[in-house]
């Protein structure tokens, strides 16, 4: 179908079977006339109705003639280029873009059409004239010739500009995990049963590429025979979609030598019904730990990141370090580091900048201590530094102790020479919260040194962060207290202590959708504590699965009632969900059980789980996941942007919902880059097909911009605080 042209005459039809030597009496020639008038109305009514059609289609439309001018183009590239058809019509891209070498492209290109004078299909860019952004676009171009016999172009051009970025991030992680991975990766079609390999892969198994005939028999004919049954069967358990496939075995090279993989995968795409069609995965080399335990000892003792000394060797040396301080009669001390807004790191430029920073961070610390001191990455953005020996003496070794944080906190404050995104080079500076303690005998555990150690850390960042502090002997309230509310935790349920409260949750209408359960404690003696406080303490506890429990029973205690033909019918409740809870292998049948002790409706109950989820165990969470989504129940990603997402897992997962942190809301009305971080979780969101909320929402400003950037629902202080479920009823009632 070619576009209607502005230009161009528009000719009265022939009157079919005319004779010019006779004349036609009046009533023919009337009828005659009437016929006519009748064609060029239908005929201006198929114009119309095509005019409306090509400027109400998304894609481009135009046409140009042989010099690359424009004769005609619809409203979407008058739209991208800010302008009307009518001033359109004779001019070249140039005029609106400025980009003359574009302009010399696209004339180009329509002389190259005009010359095979066939259809063509090619991709190309063009610049939108309002925003200056460079656009992708796959366009068909038809040569055709108008009514003049003049040759002209027809243009049909589709925005792919958002497929083309996300391909090419894609294909840059992808080409980056190819090319610097240790890991041999593979990808197997099932249904053409081929299997294709990375470098890496041929590598281990001592196999040139071009010998390779990628098939799934080849891969099983390089299965050690005895290990091969077992390995089958974890594909075949993978592929019946019961767990995703691990299995460590032998496999064999062309030459006859044994090389042990630890091989991983999982099926990534199926059709309609369940069938397995993509798999991929990836095999590594472990031959060298299964042949020597002292290495793979060795191994185990240092963190892969920093090459510090890890978690475990550090506890290992401070028992020792205890000993010998004891036997000595000198000092030892114990300094915890934490870097400060090292989240920030991740969020804004990356987590392999964040990587970065962190071994720049091992070398300065390993650098600035002595050769028998001992740095350790202790986890996280977390370092602990164990201090041996300083003298015998207390005041002369706390001396050397604030001498060596002062030294610590001078190197850590130094700039950063870091690479962001893209590899390009940037300055960073840093600064980092110390706490000490010293320790002279026997009395104080490994655990209780680092704990203080730790406490002595917090205060420093209460205290305005970059600073240091040494545990003091008063800080021991703060540990008494802990165990004090740990063993009267243990009997709130008992004592009915504990109660819910609800915070309302509104649509973008600011109607009631649903609401929050927040567990509250109001301690006998203590009065109320926060649950700041107190969840922590229930999750090192191992308290958090019957607190949990409890939630959870008068989450469907309420809904029941709810669901009594009241006017809460509809309403959601929302219970948070610990992460220590969903590690419970118990946990899904726990809420399973409590779904079947009550009437009513799951879909109407969430279960809101923290990123934390993404540091865990990933199969089995994603299994217990599914399990819980099956249920019927809803499941939401709570504060969003504050742990440990990541986009290939979110995408995968049966979530629901997304929580916007309150924490980017805060700073939503005065902060450019959190506005974009916040715009970029809400598009997330919708893309994903999930409900986006926002919670801590306070001022006007911040529900204003939420609303603007299409948030689903919003939660805060603005609209309602939480409060008891008595005073939520009386006051929503009758909403």
């Amino acid at each position: 179908m070619t576009a209607p042209s502005d230009a161009g005459d528009h000719r009265s039809p022939r009157l079919e079977g005319s004779d010019d030597s006779r004349q036609p009496d009046d009533s023919c020639l009337h009828s005659r006339l009437q016929e006519m008038s009748s064609r060029l109305e239908a005929l201006e009514a198929e114009n119309h109705l095509l005019r409306t059609l090509v400027d109400t289609h998304p894609d481009i439309l135009f046409i140009k003639d042989a010099k690359g001018l424009f004769r005609y183009a619809n409203r979407t590239l008058t739209d991208f280029y800010g302008t009307s058809r009518e001033d359109i019509v004779g001019r070249d891209d140039s005029h609106y873009t400025g980009n003359t070498e574009q302009s010399h492209f696209f004339r180009r290109s329509v002389e190259q059409v005009l010359s095979r004078f066939e259809r063509e299909t090619v991709f190309e860019d063009a610049t939108d004239g309002t925003t200056g952004e460079v656009n992708h676009f796959r366009s068909i171009k038809q040569p055709f010739h108008d009514i003049h016999g003049q040759p002209l172009v027809a243009v049909l051009a589709h925005n792919i500009t958002t497929e083309v970025r996300e391909h090419e991030r894609k294909t840059r992680q992808i080409d980056h995990i190819y090319d610097t991975s240790l890991e041999g990766f593979w990808d197997w079609n099932i249904l053409t049963s081929s299997v294709t390999h990375n470098r890496r892969w041929s590598q281990i198994l001592g196999i040139p590429e071009s010998e390779l005939s990628n098939s799934l028999e080849e891969f099983a004919s390089l299965l050690h025979p005895e290990d091969k049954p077992e390995a089958m069967i974890a594909i075949q358990d993978c592929m019946a979609g019961k767990t995703a496939y691990y299995h460590r075995h032998r496999m064999l090279t062309r030459g006859g030598d044994v090389v042990w993989v630890i091989d991983k995968g999982d099926v990534i795409e199926r059709d309609s019904e369940g069938n397995p069609l993509r798999m991929i995965g990836s095999i590594t080399d472990i031959t060298r730990i299964v042949e020597s335990e002292a290495l793979l000892h060795q191994h185990s003792r240092f963190d892969s990141l920093t090459k510090l000394a890890n978690r475990a060797t550090l506890i290992d040396s401070l028992q020792q370090a205890i000993i010998i301080t004891d036997a000595r009669d000198t000092h030892g001390a114990l300094i915890f580091i934490d870097l400060d807004h090292f989240k920030k790191i991740n969020d804004l430029l990356g987590h392999t900048t964040g990587d970065h920073l962190l071994i720049e961070v091992a070398h300065r610390l390993s650098s600035t201590v002595r050769d028998s001191d001992l740095v350790a990455r202790f986890g996280g953005d977390e370092f602990v530094i164990l201090i041996q020996p300083l003298s015998h003496d207390p005041q002369i070794a706390c001396r050397e102790l604030d001498e060596l944080m002062e030294r610590l906190q001078q190197a850590l404050n130094q700039p950063y020479s870091l690479l962001g995104p893209q590899s390009q080079p940037l300055q960073h500076h840093s600064s980092a919260s110390l706490g000490s303690i010293m320790f002279h005998d026997r009395h104080l555990s490994a655990e209780e040194l680092i704990r203080r150690a730790d406490i002595a850390m917090y205060r420093a960042k209460e205290a305005g962060r970059n600073q240091t502090v040494r545990f003091d002997p008063s800080m021991r309230v703060e540990l008494e207290r802990a165990v004090q509310l740990e063993n009267d935790l243990r009997r709130a349920i008992e004592n009915e202590e504990l109660y819910v409260e609800l915070q309302p949750q509104f649509d973008r209408g600011l109607k009631l959708v649903g609401a929050e359960c927040l567990l509250r404690w109001r301690h006998a003696k203590l009065g109320n504590i926060s649950p700041y406080e107190f969840i922590p303490l229930a999750e090192k506890s191992q308290l958090i699965d019957s607190l949990g429990d409890w939630v959870l029973e008068q989450a469907c205690k309420l809904l029941e009632d709810w669901q009594k033909g009241t006017a809460f019918a509809r309403l959601y409740l929302s219970v948070n969900v610990s992460v220590k809870q969903l590690d419970s292998p118990h946990y899904v049948g726990n809420v399973a059980k409590a779904l079947s002790q009550h009437t009513l409706d799951p879909q109407y109950l969430q279960l809101e789980l923290t990123e934390n989820v993404f540091a865990t165990d990933m199969p089995a969470t994603v299994a217990r996941m599914h399990e819980l989504r099956s249920l019927g129940l809803r499941l939401s990603l709570d504060d969003f942007g504050t742990g440990f997402s990541s986009l290939t897992y979110i995408k995968h997962l049966p979530f629901d919902e997304l929580k916007v942190d309150r924490s980017f809301v805060h700073d939503l009305e005065n902060d450019e880059m959190n506005r974009r971080m916040v715009n970029f979780m809400v598009q997330l969101g919708r893309e994903l097909g999930m409900c986006v909320v926002a919670e801590g929402v306070e001022t006007p400003r911040q529900r204003e911009l939420l609303l603007e950037m299409g948030c689903d629902a919003l939660q805060g202080y603005l609209m309602d605080k939480p409060m008891a479920i008595e005073a939520f009823t009386a006051k929503y009632q009758l909403g």
